[in-house]
């Protein structure tokens, strides 16, 4: 452990945070006086706000543009006297430049003169400069203009809300005549303290629009870390828990951030420990500077507004009218008057009506730690016993809940502190406040102790619940285990049976194998209860095991009983929960239509009965579920895009509202990979990193499994074999430690992929044959990718025979239906893909195109832009090989504009330039085009002909008017649209309205 000795400068953050904006327009002020358009600007905001910080910033900006800076202070103590800040500036300019004769001939002659005696000495000393206030004004706005002939000026004023009469009205008058002058008039306010002449002033600035105000707002939480970093030595990080301190008590005052790592030092209460550091003891956080500014403030309060203060202070940062009434016996004449006493002394604001909060946290806790012990405890009692009585029983009751808890608590009322603390407890996890309920987890465990009670099981769950929901595994494993234990000795079955379950997920998320214990066990209690609720839910967890773990029919029976007890039962939410996890297991065994019908009717009942954690859970996994795959052998539900990506960014929405760590890291996995679906490579590679963070910030195995293998991916995608191997190895390596056949088989399938573009076939048919052996049959969604995956690989090896085989069998075996399959042939473009492939390898030419077409369709249809230009790729290649050269020619040119649009998305240079350079490498180079043929290129490929139909399709045409229009049959106008769907990636006439409308094929 390192105490701290000497912590940071006494006066000043040596950088400067955030402000970005406010420096900026600041900036843009400075430029427009440079050029000769004089400026006014007030900078405003409470004390230690950082007006002044922001104020040297652009001295400093000014200095560099070649400003003259004149500088004068207004003084609390001085507001009385006149003309005080201009008198500062006028000596400080004089001492720093005595030669300027200028400047002497101007002061000497000016009623000014009698005020600066060490400078006039000849005259004598003046009583009163007020009578002659315009030749003052005159003089001063002379001086002025004439130094900034010479270079622009920039002049500041600070604490202008302190300024005396007359030296309000000569700078008002200097703003109104200095518009056409290199000047800057900078001043610093603080508004809600401003005397009469200060808001006078203020309000003939903005009414005469003389001034621009930019009003400075407390700093973020991340701007107060980084300025809690640079304060603090270097060699060592804070913690979250000091600078979640920090930020509570100084809600972004960048001064009060100072003044609080101050006190911790002083008191010897800041430490490095390993090189982080911590707030070592529980010490009071109000900086002495701060208790004398809230000392200045009180002693002029009378004594019942002090004592209302203190009511206030015991009740919390906030305190309602009603409460403080029935706590003072006051009626409502003399609670106004007392209220307004202390919101005139700075102390109070009232925001909204009838709520009354301190004007900053730091205030109310220096007036609460000057209260004795006894005075705090008595008052903490008066004033739950005053809450019970205004807010009956009911929904208004709930509402006070916490307060209840925290006051009957700080008073030592035990029973009734036990009772609502734990109330509060599950209110607080009901609204995703996990830190708040293990707050009043442990005023419950503490009631208990003071009543001399025994640890109660139904308290642990709850801490286990919000250490669960924050991502903390070790603290919510121990009071899970803590609650299971004490629920076995109480004798509690339905208590035993959710701890069970809550120990199987909490481990699920790490380990499969104790997790498949834990269900056991809970699957067992369930059926010697013969609690039904016990077995469906005990039956759903257990089967959620079995499908990762690569049992996927017994995992769809358990499903299926625990969905047809909970509809027996009638039970919505049970319903709900059972036909999410049926949907998961369905997308597993490969019938992704299926999984989406039932996940989608599981978010119709989670969002009905207002389950915001499941509803979160359910829109991601349909989104993935409804999302093409990057290696599919199945049908698909043909969502659109936007449906798709919409479930994941409300998902990604909810779990941020919620504030679980795991919830987030699934929403960004699963918004990650359906943007990858699209070919959105840069987004997708941002939200994948941001899962894989916060994942292995909360060492969630399955989590870090699936952002890795998406990483993976993402490269594998965008032509960086080298690194996909990386992450892939890694992950494989991950999902052996995890348990799960699913991720096993899933990873596996793309990492002998990858070995196999990068060359090393002897790798991938090894990491192939460990999954699944090349002869075997597959089973699942998770085998049916590894049998996908050997199908390239005996392709790269010069065996299409055995290639064509296994694309035969997978389309032959295909789980489930497809969605409208009567009306609608659906291809699996995959699968097409490797057969037109093979086809080709085997000199079936013609073959080979038919599956190539189809495959093109599959992937438009399903709008799979990373695969549709490889298809046409392919394509390409294949029509060549016939010598059917213009077909070649559209598709190779639809190839590169989709290599284009892909590389358009990814932001990382080097990235994008390796995609593109090997993406085009593995096409034929490009031939020089004619003119009819480089409008061709330009748009998408298509022909003239195609073009004038895209254009009536933009206005609205059917077939039917195209054929008219063209002098075509419409049967060649049908034929001239699905030449163009192909061509450009589309399935429906909307979106090739949409592009010849971006293309400006519809101007005459």
């Amino acid at each position: 452990m390192h105490v701290v000795e000497s912590l940071f400068s006494p006066n000043t953050c040596p950088v400067f945070i955030g402000r970005a904006s406010e420096r900026a327009a600041l900036r843009d002020l400075l430029e427009h006086a440079r050029e000769g358009s004089g400026q006014t600007a007030i900078v405003s905001g409470e004390a230690g706000i950082g007006k002044s910080r922001l104020v040297a910033e652009i001295n400093s900006d000014a200095a560099n543009l070649g400003f003259l800076t004149l500088e004068g202070r207004c003084y609390e103590s001085e507001s009385a006297l006149p003309y005080t800040p201009l008198l500062e500036l006028v000596r400080g300019y004089l001492a720093r430049h005595p030669e300027d004769d200028v400047a002497r001939v101007i002061f000497l002659a000016s009623p000014l003169a009698r005020l600066l005696p060490e400078w006039a000495p000849d005259l004598p000393a003046a009583d009163d400069a007020t009578g002659d206030k315009w030749q003052v004004f005159a003089a001063i706005t002379g001086w002025i203009t004439e130094l900034a002939t010479h270079r622009p000026v920039l002049l500041v004023f600070e604490d202008i809300h302190w300024g005396d009469d007359l030296s309000l009205e000569c700078l008002l008058h200097l703003a109104r005549r200095c518009r056409h002058v290199p000047l800057l008039l900078l001043t610093t306010a603080r508004a809600e303290e401003a005397a009469p002449a200060a808001r006078r002033w203020l309000v003939h600035l903005h009414r005469e629009r003389l001034a621009h105000e930019l009003a400075l707002a407390p700093f973020t939480s991340t701007e107060a870390g980084q300025m809690a970093a640079a304060l603090l030595p270097a060699g060592g990080v804070a913690d979250m828990a000091l600078l979640e301190t920090l930020y509570t008590y100084s809600e972004g005052n960048p001064f009060f951030i100072e003044e609080l790592l101050r006190t911790l030092v002083s008191t010897g209460a800041l430490a490095r420990i390993h090189d982080v550091w911590q707030c070592t003891a529980a010490r009071s956080l109000v900086p002495r500077s701060v208790r004398e500014i809230v000392r200045q403030q009180t002693e002029r309060l009378s004594v019942d507004a002090r004592r209302a203060m203190e009511v206030a202070a015991v009740a919390g940062r906030e305190v309602q009218y009603p409460l403080l009434r029935a706590v003072l016996d006051q009626d409502d004449a003399s609670l106004v008057a007392l209220l307004k006493e202390l919101i005139a002394a700075h102390l109070l604001i009232e925001d909204p009506a009838d709520l009354y909060a301190f004007r900053h946290a730091l205030i109310r806790e220096a007036v609460y730690g000057d209260l004795l012990g006894r005075e705090r405890l008595a008052l903490h009692c008066t004033i739950g016993h005053a809450i019970e009585a205004l807010w009956p029983e009911g929904p208004q009751r709930d509402t006070q809940l916490p307060n209840l808890a925290a006051h009957f608590s700080a008073g030592g009322e035990w029973v009734k502190a036990l009772t609502y603390a734990e109330r509060a407890a599950e209110q607080a996890l009901a609204l995703h406040a996990p830190r708040t309920a293990i707050e009043h987890v442990a005023r419950a465990e503490e009631a208990a102790h003071q009543l001399g009670l025994p640890p109660r099981a139904d308290v642990a769950y709850l801490r286990g619940q919000a250490h669960e929901a924050l991502g903390e595994f070790e603290p919510a494993r121990e009071s899970y285990e803590c609650a299971l234990a004490l629920a076995r000795a109480a004798n509690a079955p339905v208590l035993e049976s959710r701890c069970l379950l809550a120990l199987g997920f909490l481990w699920a998320g790490r380990e499969y194998g104790p997790a498949g214990e834990w269900f056991n066990q809970a699957l067992r209690l369930a059926e010697r209860s013969g609690d039904d609720v016990l077995l469906a839910r005990s039956l759903n967890r257990y089967g959620n095991w079995l499908a990762n773990t690569g049992r996927i029919s017994e995992s769809l029976e358990a499903h299926q009983r625990a969905l047809h007890l909970f509809t027996m039962l009638q039970d919505q939410p049970g319903r709900a929960a059972s036909l999410d996890l049926l949907g998961i297991t369905c997308g597993m065994a490969g019938d992704r239509v299926a999984a989406t019908e039932y996940v989608g009717q599981a978010v119709a009942l989670f969002a009905a009965h207002g389950e915001q954690r499941n509803l979160c859970t359910s829109l991601a996994m349909r989104a993935i579920q409804s999302a093409p795959g990057s290696s599919e052998t199945t049908w698909c539900s043909l969502r659109s895009p936007n449906a798709c990506l919409g479930d994941a960014m409300e998902a990604l929405r909810l779990a941020r509202q919620i504030g679980s760590p795991a919830l987030e890291t699934f929403a960004e996995n699963a918004l990650a990979h359906t943007l990858l679906a699209y070919g959105e490579y840069g987004a997708a590679f941002a939200h994948m990193r941001t899962g894989q963070r916060i994942a292995s910030e909360i060492e969630h195995q399955q989590w870090i499994v699936a952002t890795t293998y998406g990483l993976g991916l993402l490269y594998t995608e965008l032509g960086a074999i080298d690194s996909a191997i990386v992450e892939l190895a890694r992950c494989q390596e991950l999902a052996h430690a995890l348990g799960s056949a699913f991720w096993s088989a899933t990873v596996a399938a793309h990492l002998g992929l990858a070995y196999a573009r990068c060359g090393d076939l002897p790798a991938a048919v090894a990491t192939l044959e460990r999954a699944l052996p090349a002869h075997q049959l597959p089973g699942t969604v998770a085998e049916r990718s590894v049998a996908l995956s050997w199908g390239w690989v005996l392709l790269a090896q010069g065996q299409p025979t055995r290639a064509l085989a296994i694309a035969d069998q997978l389309l032959v075996s295909v789980p489930g239906k497809a969605p409208d399959a009567a009306s609608q042939p659906q291809p699996i473009p995959h699968l097409h893909l490797l057969r037109g492939e093979a086809l080709l390898a085997l000199m079936r030419a013609d073959e080979a195109v038919t599956a190539l077409e189809t495959a093109r369709l599959g992937a438009a249809q399903r709008h799979a832009r990373p695969l549709l230009w490889t298809v046409h790729r392919a394509l390409d290649r294949a029509y060549r090989g016939q010598r059917r050269h213009e077909p070649a020619r559209r598709e190779q040119s639809a190839a590169r504009a989709l290599i284009a649009a892909l590389a358009a998305t990814v932001e990382d240079a080097p990235l994008r330039e390796r995609f593109r350079r090997v993406a085009l490498a593995s096409l034929p180079p490009e031939r020089v085009l004619g003119a009819a043929q480089n409008a061709k290129q330009t748009f998408g490929g298509l022909t003239a002909r195609e073009r004038e139909v895209a254009a009536l399709i933009a206005g609205g045409a059917t077939s039917r008017e195209i054929s008219r229009a063209l002098t075509i049959s419409e049967r060649t106008a049908e034929a001239h649209v699905s030449h163009i769907l192909a061509k450009l990636g589309f399935s429906s006439r909307a979106q090739i309205a949409a592009w010849a409308v971006e293309k400006g094929l519809t101007q005459a």
